[in-house]
């Protein structure tokens, strides 16, 4: 389904402050460390898993899923809100496209896609004698179906957004002044053609598009209003993927067993278990022989009760996200629509710059993550392939030159104190929202400790970390106590960076200048279809990214996966979004899963 990104907050470790240490490594070798370690640390661990064994015929896997609380139990894209329930339907839904390693749609999922910049349409084409996990035939209705859902006045999830509104004649029947949508033609049972106001080169990648079809047939009977509280949706909802619901224990475990009308062939396993495993208990489940496939942290205290277990291969891939700081500029001017520049602490990018040279990442990620999470250089994810800039030096560690930055801009200890005072001579204390949970205590008074060495008063609001609801209401709410703070991007395959960057409620940080909005909007334009010109504006904003330092990269996260070894066939590596295109090939090798010796 197409997405935009998500806030997440990072975890730390119960590794000490003690261990974090002052590091005089220069610059230069930090910069190498920050770019090659993204691939040295990946080759440690293996995408694909091909154990040794012959296969048995069927079986079922046991999939833990790791959640501290129930899950909601909300099984439709349509309507889900929690990343545990997507975790769920990964299993039995699937979207009409994949992708290569830039997020852009290539052939090989259930459906094309056709732009036509001049006219400004897309056309969609999907397989036929494709049928639900029901049975019932699948149809372009079903796809159209979820733009007439979504798109509805009475709908009352969260998708509804610029992708939607980006088609003709959808505005009048969202706010139901017209029963149909204008923009919206269907050309026969297999194919349907889209009307835009504007063509982008986002709609070439997953996540630039709505991508999820709905079974019409199950909910079509169902007010739009209740269908999110239906058994259509919680109980036993249709889908495509390659496996469909057999039985659910309300927030604790969901039973799949194979979809036989599943479009690419009969799966090989007979279902697929799974349950609901809390974060603490993990590795002592895991090593009791309980389950298949786990998630594993990156977090000392799980990571080193994993890595030693000889019934689990540890795969990996970097997740598609990454950790920042974002510097608070001030608020949202609802009425308005647009940021408004109110803080002017930190709206001098001399300070922001220091802040970033200050801090010793590689460090924090070795004592805090085993070296699993890597020092950003960009704030666009690695993970978009040829469109990220490696050779961005980011903000390696480097003390020295974050004084001389602050020297030159009038930053001065001037009480003696060792603080700096403001270039007009006030005391200047800069505050910090970081979310509760985790060590990130200990990870925040290592932060701290880095500003104070090179002068600079930083502390927590409040003198304490928040609860993690209450942390980003005071981000939403534009607190003005908050002079900067730690969060992150968990992203969708769209790689502009309008939605999360740009003049929007979305970017919490409330930056805002014309050249920014100059350079975000040329992502989007008719001149950035050509892949060499497409990089030459992803570079540019990029490096005025870096400049600016409106924000300061942070992290580059590992993504573990524990597999048991009576597992084949399962890669971990393809596009989160649709990693179910691949769950029909996997097999066991043994009756029940492997317990450590």
């Amino acid at each position: 389904m197409a997405k935009k990104a998500k806030w997440f907050l990072g975890l730390a470790s119960v590794a000490v402050l003690a261990a974090c240490g002052n590091n005089t490594d220069t610059a230069k070798e930090e910069t190498k460390s920050a770019d090659s370690n993204v691939a040295e640390t990946l080759a440690k661990f293996p995408s694909k898993i091909e154990h040794e064994g012959t296969p048995i015929k069927g079986g079922v896997l046991k999939y833990a899923l790791i959640s501290d609380s129930p899950i909601p139990g909300v099984f439709s894209g349509l309507y889900q809100k929690e990343a545990s329930d997507s975790e769920v339907t990964a299993f039995t839904e699937e979207g009409l496209f994949i992708a290569n390693s830039d997020y852009k749609i290539v052939e090989g999922g259930l459906g094309t896609l056709a732009i036509d910049k001049d006219a400004k349409t897309i056309t969609i084409k999907v397989k036929e004698n494709v049928k639900w996990s029901d049975g019932e035939p699948f149809t372009i209705d079903d796809y159209i179906y979820a733009f007439e859902v979504i798109g509805h006045k009475d709908y009352k999830g969260e998708r509804y957004n610029d992708t939607f509104k980006n088609i003709v004649g959808m505005d009048e029947y969202h706010e139901g002044k017209s029963e149909t949508i204008s923009g919206i033609k269907k050309n026969d049972d297999h194919s349907v053609t889209f009307q835009l106001k504007e063509v982008s080169p986002s709609l070439n990648h997953v996540g630039g598009f709505w991508s999820t079809p709905f079974p019409k047939h199950q909910l079509k009977d169902i007010a739009i209003k209740d269908q999110s509280a239906s058994d259509a949706v919680r109980k036993n909802p249709a889908g495509l993927g390659a496996f469909k619901f057999k039985k659910i224990v309300t927030g604790e475990s969901v039973e799949l067993e194979a979809n036989p009308y599943y479009w690419k062939g009969q799966p090989n396993l007979d279902g697929v278990i799974i349950e609901v495993v809390n974060s603490t208990n993990s590795p002592d489940e895991f090593k009791a022989g309980k389950y298949d496939i786990m998630s594993v942290s990156t977090l000392t205290a799980i990571y080193d009760s994993f890595k030693e277990l000889n019934n689990a291969t540890l795969a990996g891939k970097w997740r598609h996200a990454y950790q920042y700081i974002g510097f608070k500029f001030g608020k949202w001017d609802a009425e308005k629509e647009t940021s408004v520049i109110t803080n002017e602490k930190i709206n001098d990018k001399a300070l922001r710059q220091a802040m970033g040279y200050a801090l010793n990442l590689e460090e924090i990620g070795q004592t805090f993550y085993n070296g699993l999470r890597v020092r950003a250089n960009s704030m666009l994810a690695p993970t978009f392939g040829s469109l990220h800039d490696s050779t961005l030096p980011g903000f390696p560690h480097d003390p020295e030159k974050a004084k001389k930055i602050l020297d030159e801009a009038g930053y001065k200890d001037k009480d003696g104190d060792g603080l700096r005072e403001n270039p007009k001579g006030e005391k200047l204390t800069i505050n910090l929202a970081m979310s509760a949970g985790g060590d990130n205590e200990p990870i925040s008074q290592a932060y701290i400790k880095y500003w104070k060495e090179v002068g600079l008063d930083v502390q927590l609001v409040g003198g304490r970390l928040i609860e993690g609801n209450s942390f980003f209401d005071r981000l939403e709410n534009d607190d003005p106590e908050v002079d900067l703070f730690v969060a992150g991007w968990s992203l969708s395959g769209d790689p502009n960076q309008s939605h999360t960057w740009g003049n929007t409620q979305l970017n919490m940080t409330r930056y805002v200048s014309e050249k920014n909005d100059e350079l975000l909007a040329k992502m989007g334009s008719a001149e950035a279809f050509d892949s060499k010109k497409q990089k030459e504006i992803f570079d540019a904003w990029q490096k005025y990214a870096n400049e600016e330092a409106f924000g300061l990269p942070l992290f580059n996260i590992l993504s573990l996966t524990a597999v048991n070894t009576r597992v084949k066939n399962l890669d971990v590596k393809d596009y989160e979004g649709n990693w179910g295109y691949n769950l029909h090939k996997i097999q066991l090798t043994a009756d029940a899963p492997a317990a450590s010796k």
